[in-house]
């Protein structure tokens, strides 16, 4: 194994020289507190024996304009670890976090991961952001450390990397369900918006296939800049073509903005996205823009924990709650609780916290997640196989999407004066 991680380090090295040299990163270290400390804690090497202490790293996007779900990942890996240290680690072993902030950015990505693999980490929780995997991903499988990602693209999970897993949902396949739901709603023509960023920019491509085989004819194709914030002519092509419903595949702190924006251009269509609606976008955009926005998803997201009414969901919510004050905004919680229980599930299967045994472990992992059964038999290193189908009403809730047809769509066409 560490032959293997000098091997990785080497290579990292190279990486970040030819980064260097066309003026990549550069972007100053950030760590947490606990970190900043020195409170990483020893370790003993290799992790396989009871006791000790499980290096478990992660890199996340900490500071920036899209930090939020950076942070609140952060806050759940905190909350993760303590419950499963109360509950005797790793197979005995106490797991202590080491993060790095990568400023949304791949090329620091490339550097933190390198960091993480000199200090010896057991294991690797990657970001949330799937281009920061996607650049990371490959030294990290090279040094042969388990780890799990949280985005959600479907490229990174498209590389050959057998030590590289997850326990979130794979955009591409909710793809295929959103234009089911098209279908379902009968809508024979549609409007794409999408980001540059690795994820929005991939499932955009899929959706848009999916489209083609369907017969639903894409009226137009609009995308925007990481930097941009004001999408008028976007909006404004859009409402020209005033396509039966709009799919978004826009992400971070794009999505309220681009939503807000477009209500008030005049479109007061159906909208699809990629992801559930956060409470942090419907408060950017306005409640009442934000409603009748759908999206295939595992989960949903609700404004305060009394609204919630799964049981597994409400006690995760309350957890956070209480140890931060305040609910979190984004999925991102839902992400991180179902990625630790996972690999916490693999470490009890393989009986030893060695990366190489986890990995050989993961096949017979069955773990109940808060959006559905987790599991990983099938070769792909893909554990959500299944997907609920959603829409937003209002008020932080959300119907399911045939429900909303049956009962409430007329009233949608009244209420929006609109034909479809």
């Amino acid at each position: 194994m560490k032959l293997r991680k000098a091997a990785a380090l080497f290579l990292a090295a190279l990486m970040l020289l030819s980064l260097a040299a066309c003026g990549g990163g550069g972007g100053k270290d950030e760590t947490t507190d606990a970190v900043a400390e020195g409170e990483t804690g020893g370790g003993e090497e290799g992790g396989e024996s009871t006791g000790g202490t499980f290096k478990l790293g992660t890199f996340l996007q900490l500071t920036g304009a899209n930090s939020v779900a950076g942070n609140e990942s952060n806050n759940t890996l905190d909350m993760c670890i303590d419950y499963i240290n109360e509950q005797g680690g790793f197979n005995g072993a106490t797991i202590e976090k080491i993060v790095y902030d990568t400023q949304g950015s791949p090329e620091e990505a490339v550097k933190v991961a390198a960091r993480l693999l000199e200090e010896d980490v057991d294991a690797i929780v990657g970001s949330v952001n799937s281009a920061e995997i996607l650049a990371a991903g490959q030294q990290i499988n090279d040094a042969g450390v388990f780890m799990m990602g949280l985005g959600t693209a479907n490229t990174w999970m498209a590389e050959d990397w057998p030590y590289v897993f997850r326990a979130t949902v794979n955009n591409a396949n909710l793809a295929t369900n959103t234009v089911a739901m098209l279908e379902e709603a009968g809508y024979t023509t549609v409007a794409i918006v999408n980001g540059q960023d690795d994820a929005s920019l991939s499932t955009a491509d899929v959706f848009e296939e999916l489209c083609g085989e369907a017969g639903i004819e894409v009226l137009t194709r609009e995308s925007y800049q990481t930097t941009d914030t004001d999408f008028s002519a976007q909006v404004a092509s859009i409402v020209a073509q005033d396509p039966q419903c709009v799919y978004m595949t826009c992400s971070g702190e794009h999505i309220g903005p681009f939503v807000k924006q477009l209500r008030q251009g005049g479109y007061k269509g159906v909208l699809f996205s990629k992801e559930i609606m956060a409470m942090r976008d419907a408060e950017i955009a306005g409640d009442d823009n934000a409603k009748y926005t759908a999206a295939s998803y595992p989960y949903v997201i609700y404004k305060d924990v009394e609204s919630c009414d799964d049981p597994e969901i409400k006690e995760v919510l309350q957890m956070y709650v209480d140890r931060y004050g305040e609910m979190p905004t984004t999925e991102v919680v839902y992400r991180v609780w179902d990625t630790m229980m996972v690999m916490w599930e693999a470490t009890k299967i393989a009986g030893s916290n060695e990366s190489d045994d986890i990995v050989a472990a993961m096949p017979e992992v069955k773990v109940e997640g808060l959006g559905g059964p987790l599991t990983y038999d099938d070769g792909t290193r893909e554990g959500y196989h299944t997907s609920n189908d959603w829409i937003y009403i209002g008020d932080g809730k959300n119907k399911e999407f045939s429900d909303w047809l049956a009962e409430d769509y007329e009233a949608y066409k009244t209420e929006t004066g609109r034909e479809y």
